[in-house]
């Protein structure tokens, strides 16, 4: 049976999925998963027999779309790393990739991980998308706590070894590992998570682009940032994104003073377009969920699931004192349309 492969990604519903899917107000038809993510739910719900539409406004999650639900049984061979490639392009791409020197990798690391993506610039369709979804995965997996943002005066420091067996008892090696080993870990976790379901579509679209381009949809989940958090996405995989030119101005949905704002306004641009919309939150956000439940009220009758379910994996917080929540929107129809 094809399982989810590991992508790094904070925030994600992995651990969730199942109460996700069994919540879910119908149990066939089609889902656009709006803010995708790291992909772990619109995965479970393709496995489920969802017709899919995953999107997200970063590359770096529109790819693993593109792998991994759109995809329905293009894999990649190992033989993959031994395409060649132009010298000439693999000195372009070094300096268009500068900017990760000495910030993010070592000078001769940026060097591998411009031949990696010479390489996949030569491959065509999934094959390609399975290729940078892999080398998304590496450049997180080389990374100190999986993100792109941390210091590059820290990352030296917690990729010494030494020094990382003295403060966390453990020597992470995997920080120094290349490019290409942590993709050949990797490559048969995400060639067996390919397997053949209904039509799925990826999408790399701004929420509130993505809410115009649909027609119909059966239900939308929504899993934005969670408001009033440090969960900066852009900061955590950006750079990513920056190496193929892919950066976009786009709403933040972090920001709690706007947050229902931005959430209805995406809410009614999609009436007559979908009957149900389950917004996924946490009971730690702000604002409070009284009020994102008022909010959705005007659009229809509102349910509220609740799970105990805690990020947080270190610290001394109680992990049963945070809850997961799913938001259960049943759009109210008046006259055959569906309104405010």
């Amino acid at each position: 049976m094809a399982k989810y492969p590991k992508v790094n990604y904070i925030g994600n519903k992995e651990k969730l999925v199942n109460w996700i899917i069994d919540e879910m107000p119908v149990k066939e038809g089609v889902v656009l998963d709006i803010f995708a993510g790291g992909c772990s739910v619109s995965y479970a719900l393709k496995a489920a027999g969802y017709s899919v539409i995953s999107n997200d406004i970063l590359y770096a999650d529109y790819v693993i779309a593109k792998a991994l639900i759109e995809n329905n049984n293009k894999t990649l061979p190992l033989s993959v790393f031994k395409k060649k490639y132009e010298s000439t392009r693999v000195k372009e791409l070094e300096s268009k990739f500068a900017f990760l020197s000495d910030c993010l990798y070592y000078p001769e690391e940026v060097t591998e991980l411009s031949k990696l993506v010479a390489i996949s610039e030569k491959l065509k369709g999934e094959e390609k998308y399975m290729m940078l979804s892999l080398i998304r995965r590496a450049m997180i997996r080389k990374l100190p706590y999986s993100r792109m943002n941390v210091p590059w005066n820290q990352i030296q420091k917690l990729r010494d070894e030494d020094y990382s067996y003295k403060k966390y008892k453990r020597k992470r090696a995997y920080h120094n590992q290349t490019f290409e080993s942590h993709m050949r870990e990797n490559i048969d976790a995400y060639n067996n998570a390919v397997f053949e379901g209904k039509q799925c579509k990826a999408y790399n679209c701004d929420a509130s682009e993505m809410v115009k381009k649909i027609e119909s949809v059966d239900v939308v989940y929504m899993d934005p940032p969670y408001p009033s958090t440090m969960n900066n996405y852009d900061a955590f995989y950006g750079l990513y994104d920056k190496m193929f030119d892919k950066n976009r101005e786009h709403i933040d949905y972090t920001q709690k003073v706007r947050f229902l704002e931005n959430i209805e306004r995406l809410i009614k641009t999609l009436i007559g377009k979908t009957k149900y919309i389950v917004l996924s939150q946490n009971t730690r956000v702000k604002p409070e969920p009284n009020e994102i439940k008022m909010m959705l009220s005007q659009f229809g009758k509102v349910i509220v699931k609740e799970k105990e379910h805690n990020y947080q994996v270190t610290g001394k917080d109680n992990k049963k004192s945070s809850k997961e929540l799913l938001f259960i929107l049943e759009m109210e129809e008046l006259d055959g349309e569906t309104a405010v």
